[in-house]
């Protein structure tokens, strides 16, 4: 189509290699407070983001033979910003109380199980912006909540906080006085066959192929997974997360590392004894995603993104060595595993055309690649406010493709850490690995912690 822009090969790989529409990626801010009327809202979405370019596309499904013909994006001149932002109202008043595990917590959680379930339509750009309320909701535990969801390649977890921060008020240099600092996409520059990647980044010594080789999957039951995904959400103590981040000596662990090392943990107390587990010889594989932000360049949106695949130390009885070999893991210039030989995999599979990352998108998405998904996603230091509300908390909501992964993300902003975990395993085991979790990361960090609940706001 002419005027028509080819995407990345990032955004490529994550429309997948079917016909069927994805799930969205999306990202909750709740506040505490009074909410913004609806209009109001629109008002403020059109005047800090109406010129963005990347909130103004439609994405253009290949033709027949799609193995052979890539997406395209269609500009447009503008969005209706009456389809994009929308408001919906909790039903009854006892709702609106905690956002919590009592009826507003199972409310709102059943909310966003729906929206990460449910494609962003055809037609439109592929995002949408919810106002979450209450019926008849006043008092100290008032609160509302924005819910950005959008297609996974239109943009990265870290876009959607960028978008939102940039309509609130506050923070460190942005919001309303900086609402246009946000950049448009910046498509990552791809390396070549004799340029591994940029100066001063690490390279990647093992072979891209090996990227490619295979683990177990996670021992689900027998028969077809469910269509419908498990969510589930806690607030996690800070304290067990400051604690376990000086669980090893030097520098403490990284979120990344802290969120992987507990993931294993959590793994085995669900699942059992890795041992006992379907092809125990092979090792369970996590991912974790890896932005290629420049110092220069912080808040370009888009998909500017890569991804490490490393081992999961389930053999490893000690929660803190386990961590230690996450740390390990992660720090290893030499495997194939590497960001930059993800980045390095993903150029190969470009030169071969739309069919060879949709080869790579069916290879990425089988149950025995990375069945593990984790993501670590700071906000800001606040505080934050939407029309004199603070913010209190953020939930990261991300795509799960494989419909036998399990996704745990960990979300932190002013104090505040947020767990997520998504599957499509039996109703139930989402809410066992967030608690789970909780035990591993106070065992982690040796403290006793008052986790295992989600906190009234």
């Amino acid at each position: 189509m002419k005027n028509s822009i080819a995407l990345s090969p990032v955004d490529e790989l994550l429309c997948g290699a079917g016909t069927h529409p994805k799930p969205p990626i999306a990202m909750a801010a709740l506040f505490t407070g009074a909410p913004p009327p609806l209009d109001d809202l629109r008002d403020r979405v059109v005047e800090r983001w109406g010129g963005l370019p990347l909130l103004r596309r439609t994405l253009l499904r290949p033709a027949r033979p799609t193995w052979l013909r890539p997406h395209r994006w269609v500009p447009l001149d503008g969005f209706d910003v009456r389809a994009h932002v929308r408001d919906h109202v909790l039903d009854t008043p006892s709702e609106g109380r905690r956002v919590d595990g009592g009826a507003g917590g199972t409310a709102f959680t059943d909310l966003l199980g729906r929206l990460v379930t449910q494609p962003v339509p055809d037609g439109l750009p592929p995002w949408r912006l919810r106002l979450v309320r209450t019926v008849r909701q006043t008092g100290p535990q008032e609160w509302f909540g924005l819910v950005l969801s959008a297609h996974h390649a239109l943009m990265d977890g870290r876009s959607l906080e960028l978008l939102l921060s940039s309509l609130l008020d506050g923070g460190p240099g942005r919001g309303a006085k900086a609402a246009g600092r946000a950049r448009a996409v910046r498509t990552p520059r791809l390396p070549g066959p004799r340029r591994a990647v940029q100066d001063g980044q690490p390279r990647s010594t093992g072979r891209p192929l090996d990227a490619l080789r295979s683990g177990q999957a996670l021992p689900l039951p027998s028969g077809p997974p469910g269509a419908k995904r498990d969510l589930a959400w806690v607030d996690v103590d800070t304290d067990a997360v400051r604690a376990a981040r000086r669980a090893l000596p030097g520098l403490g662990a990284t979120l990344n590392e802290i969120l992987l090392a507990a993931s294993a943990g959590a793994l085995r107390t669900v699942h059992g004894d890795p041992d006992h587990w379907a092809a125990a010889t092979r090792p369970l594989y996590g991912l974790f995603a890896v932005d290629l932000r420049t110092p220069e360049q912080p808040e370009t949106l888009g998909n500017v993104v890569s991804a490490v695949r490393i081992p999961l130390p389930m053999a490893i009885d000690s929660p803190r060595e386990r961590l230690a070999a996450c740390r390990a893991e992660a720090a290893a210039s030499d495997s194939a595993h590497t960001a930059a030989a993800a980045t390095q995999l993903l150029s190969t599979a470009a030169r071969l055309g739309p069919w060879g990352l949709r080869l790579l998108a069916v290879r990425a998405n089988s149950r025995r690649w990375a069945p593990v998904v984790c993501t670590a996603i700071r906000w800001p230091r606040g505080p934050w406010f939407l029309d004199g509300a603070p913010l209190a908390k953020a939930i990261t909501l991300p795509q799960v493709q494989n419909p036998e992964a399990v996704s745990l993300t960990l979300t932190s902003y002013a104090g505040t850490h947020t767990l997520s975990v998504i599957s499509n395993t039996p109703p139930g085991q989402a809410r066992l690995l967030a608690a789970a979790f909780e035990r591993e990361l106070t065992s982690l960090g040796g403290t006793v912690s008052t986790a295992g609940r989600n906190s009234p706001l």
